[in-house]
Formats: structure tokens, C-alpha cells, sequence
């Protein structure tokens, strides 16, 4: 008997295929990297964009969904990289169904205007948010609409370094329609909820705790999470009652996850990633199947009762890193890379990375979350240390990773 297909789309869908292979089903990948491990993972690979630019090409995206009808498959999920065009998902939609949340509930979630009203109606904390340029922009950031990684996030009233994916010029003047947004600077440590989502309910997998990084692209880089980050059992109780509200308030469904601060006892929301995100390379084990599996059936309107998600005994987490100098991989990397074990987001033979661009991601998996910080430095330095030697063909010759046993899985700030 034929496995049921599964269509999952987005800038990279590591994680997403791997989920999906593990609750039973066939894949079939769409994303601008194809990556070795991606492509291990799926039956049927189709590049939908630009990896230099980190976006998802329209035209490409319905193309391959055209070719992939005759899989007869259940639908298709969408991935990082369609937030801030939801026009793409409904014109998608129209070709397979799509397993996730709809073009309007995306851009309702993601109207910086309209989703912070709502949250100010309901009582629900969150940073100072303009859609115009304040007067005097210090202590505010410039963030794009739709906008991931953190790539497109800095200083307002600052000109923002360039990057492909998100030309923003936050010295030009803003108006509301100018795909930018506002938002005071608040103290606090960066965290993220995953949750499971039915349209009237939510459910909370886990909490994690983010690691943001100052790069040439910016000061806000995400650059990898850790978890479950322990929160008291009062910020546990207000953050599901957060969750619930908004997921009344905005109808989403599936995998989707909340960013927010948390400063001593209160809880500032961010943004809501409505889509499966980062942070479920955490939590691989916390629904039988998975939670590519959990996905399908909340979007079904099935959510699992709150016993059945089960908490990792261990903090795992991961770390994106980045290339510190231009580098053209070739089967020998790529081979190494994936016998470590702990390596993701593997670029095949024949690419070439340019300098401060992703290059791969690291997990691991310790008792405390210092311990992971630590265990994840040490991988990151050994990638790194790896890469410097990869430019002498004596010594590339015989390098190596050491083998050591590593749980989780690690997502790229493509994510």
C-alpha cells in the first residue's frame, strides 16, 4: 500500500520533510536550498527560488504544484518564507489545498496594525508599535512586515545594511502601506511558544529560550534556540491564556508559534509566526508521529489533550552558523558534514556559500541550558575549524568532525 503524500514548501524545509517521513508519509520537497539532508528526507525534490536572495519565487511555487497533482497527495504546508506575500497561499490553494493557515488569516496575523489592536483590545502586553516613523527614533526599531530570521530587523531612523530578501531604507519616509513598521526596544530575554491550534483552541508544546546575534545584515540575527526553557508556573498559566485568546481572535490553526519577551514576571508578545517554525526542531518527540503529524490533525480540528504532549527530559538545542569566509563545498565536506551526526542543513557538492552566509546548523542536546550553550559554541568552533582547513587540500584531505552521539535537529535562520 502507497504511502500518503505530503507537499511541504517553503526557503528551507529540512525539518518539515524530516517530521513527515517520521509520522508515515511521502515527501515532497520545495525549497531554494536543496540541501543534502532535505533531499535524503524526500521522495521528489523541485528548487522554488533564489537562495542568494532568501525567497520564494511565486511563479516556481505554482509551477511545481501543477507538476505534483498527480501525487493525489493530502495537500501542501507552508513553510517560512510566504509571510508577506499571502496572496501566493491562496492562489496555491487553489491549485492543491493547502494545510495550514489561509492567505487572509496570514495577512490579518501579520497587519502590524490590526494584530496589535487586537492584542490592546484583550488586555495582551506588548512593545509601543507604530506604523509610521516616530519623531525621534531613538529606542525604536525598524522591522519589515512578513519579515524572518531577523534579518530585517535594526535601528529606525538608521539605513539598514542590505540584504535581497528585505530592501528596507528606514531613512526613507514611512507611511502605513510602506511594508515597515515601528516598534520601541524593550528589555527582556527573547523566547518563543510553540503551539498547536485548532481555529477556537490552543495547545502549548514548549518554550524556548532565543539566541539573537548582532551580523553584518543587521543586529538582530536569529542565530539558533534552546529547550524547554523553564517559566514559572504563572507565566505558564498567562502565556496559555495568551495563546488561547489570540488563536480565538485570529482563527489560526496547525503549528504556529508566538514570539515574545519576558521581563521578570510580566510577558511581552512580539509577533505570532503563523506557520510551523524553528523552534519544532525542539520538540521532534512531543506527539506520537510528530508534530508534522500533530500539524495535519489540529488543522483538522483535532487537538491532542494536554497529557499527550510530552516535555524532552533534556534541554536540546541548536546554532546556526555562519560562513566565515566564501566556501565551495565538494562531496568530501558534504560527506563529513553529515557523518557527525549533529550537522543539518547540509550543502550538497557544487554550492558555493558566500562569506557571513548560512552554512550549516548544529544541535545537541545537555541537562542544563548552559550546558547546551556551551556544547553548541564547541560544535560551531569545530565547524568553523573545519571550513579554514577545507582551503588546504593537504589537510582537507583527512579532516574530520568527531562522531559523538547528538539529539535534535537544527533550523537555519532561513527558517
Amino acid at each position: 500500500m502507497m504511502q500518503p503524500a505530503l507537499i511541504v514548501a517553503g526557503l528551507s524545509v529540512r525539518m518539515l520533510a524530516e517530521s513527515a517521513v517520521q509520522g508515515g508519509l511521502e515527501v515532497a520537497a520545495l525549497d531554494v536550498f536543496g540541501d543534502a539532508d532535505t533531499r535524503r528526507a524526500s521522495k521528489s525534490w523541485a528548487p522554488i527560488g533564489d537562495a542568494a536572495a532568501m525567497a520564494v519565487d511565486g511563479e516556481q511555487v505554482l509551477s511545481a504544484l501543477r507538476r505534483l497533482r498527480n501525487l493525489r497527495p493530502l495537500g501542501w504546508v507552508a513553510g517560512s518564507g510566504f509571510e508577506h506575500v499571502p496572496g501566493l497561499l491562496a492562489a496555491g490553494h487553489a491549485l492543491l489545498p493547502l494545510v495550514g493557515n489561509d492567505g487572509a488569516t496570514v495577512r490579518a496575523v501579520k497587519d502590524p496594525t490590526a494584530f496589535f489592536a487586537m492584542l490592546g483590545a484583550q488586555g495582551i502586553p506588548h512593545p509601543e508599535t507604530a506604523a509610521r516613523a516616530p519623531r525621534d527614533a531613538a529606542g525604536w526599531l525598524c522591522k519589515t512586515v512578513g519579515g524572518s530570521g531577523g534579518w530585517h530587523i535594526h535601528p529606525a531612523g538608521k539605513r539598514a545594511s542590505p540584504h535581497p530578501a528585505y530592501p528596507v531604507n528606514a531613512a526613507a519616509p514611512s507611511t502605513p502601506a510602506s511594508g515597515r513598521y515601528f516598534q520601541r526596544r524593550h528589555r527582556g530575554y527573547p523566547m518563543s511558544a510553540l503551539f498547536l491550534a485548532d481555529g477556537q483552541e490552543a495547545r502549548l508544546v514548549g518554550v524556548s529560550l532565543q539566541r539573537v546575534s548582532a551580523h553584518a545584515g543587521g543586529p538582530y540575527l536569529f542565530q539558533g534556540a534552546a529547550g524547554p526553557a523553564p517559566l514559572a508556573s504563572a507565566l505558564t498559566g498567562r502565556l496559555t491564556e495568551i495563546l488561547h485568546c489570540v488563536v480565538r481572535e485570529t482563527g489560526l490553526v496547525g503549528l504556529n508559534s508566538l514570539d515574545f519577551l519576558l521581563d521578570g514576571p510580566d510577558l511581552l508578545v512580539l509577533e505570532v509566526n503563523p506557520r510551523p517554525s524553528a523552534s519544532m526542531a525542539l520538540y521532534g518527540d512531543a506527539h506520537p508521529g510528530g508534530l508534522m503529524q500533530a500539524h495535519l490533525q489540529a488543522c483538522r480540528g483535532a487537538l491532542p489533550a494536554a497529557q499527550e504532549v510530552v516535555m524532552p527530559a533534556s534541554v536540546r538545542g541548536f546554532r546556526l552558523v555562519l560562513a566565515g569566509a566564501a566556501v565551495q563545498v565538494d562531496a568530501t565536506l558534504t560527506a563529513t558534514l553529515t557523518r557527525a551526526g549533529w550537522c543539518h542543513d547540509i550543502p550538497m557538492p557544487g554550492t558555493r556559500i558566500a562569506a557571513g552566509q548560512p552554512f550549516c546548523t548544529v544541535s545537541g542536546i545537555a541537562s542544563t541550558l548552559t550546558g547546551i550553550d556551551v556544547a553548541l559554541r564547541r560544535r560551531c568552533s569545530q565547524i568553523q575549524t573545519l571550513l579554514r582547513n577545507h582551503h588546504d587540500d593537504a589537510r582537507h584531505s583527512s579532516a574530520s568532525l568527531p562522531d559523538r552521539a547528538a539529539g535534535g535537529h537544527g533550523a537555519r535562520s532561513r527558517h
